[in-house]
């Protein structure tokens, strides 16, 4: 049967359940954000922790940008006592428009993306509504001294990704 059997508006209909059931399959077989090199696996290790230092925002951001963007209030200082690894946590209200992706990447003083990097952190959801959505972040040769870190996110196809309420954590060395 072709469209043209179809009764006015059927063939429509039908187009439309999918794309609704393929377009979310297409994005996640595109997978993570992996234009650099893909990551080994698994990546095991210690951090000696202890200090912490966090922001909280709850001003909404949105973005169409395929390139990664920083995210308002999740810039944060630290001073780093001893060399090693320092740990992000990075929790938000994400939503997405249909079919899209959101990817996001914590930055370490600018240029040192920490693992694991570009992530999907949200896809659509039937309602498109915010809901909670969290990703950990480890920063692994992390200098004695002063830093910075930040969190970018971006849209995979260039549909509009939203970002509300959102905790930024840094656990880092004395």
């Amino acid at each position: 049967m072709t469209c043209f059997d179809m009764r006015p508006g059927a063939c429509l209909l039908a187009g439309a359940v999918l794309f609704l059931f393929t377009a979310p399959a297409l994005a996640l077989a595109d997978g993570h954000d992996l234009a650099k090199s893909p990551p080994p696996a698994v990546v095991t290790g210690t951090c000696a922790g202890g200090a912490n230092t966090f922001s909280t925002s709850t001003n909404i951001q949105s973005t169409t940008a395929k390139s990664y963007k920083d995210v308002t209030s999740t810039s944060l200082s630290f001073t780093q006592g001893t060399a090693g690894c320092a740990e992000v946590s990075f929790s938000a209200e994400a939503a997405t428009d249909l079919g899209e992706v959101m990817l996001t990447q914590a930055v370490l003083d600018g240029t040192t993306v920490c693992s694991p990097a570009g992530n999907i952190f949200a896809s659509d959801s039937p309602s498109g509504d915010l809901a909670d959505h969290a990703m950990n972040y480890i920063c692994p040769s992390v200098s004695a001294g002063a830093h910075t870190v930040k969190i970018q996110f971006r849209s995979r196809f260039g549909h509009k990704v939203v970002l509300d309420f959102r905790t930024t954590i840094v656990r880092y060395a004395p």
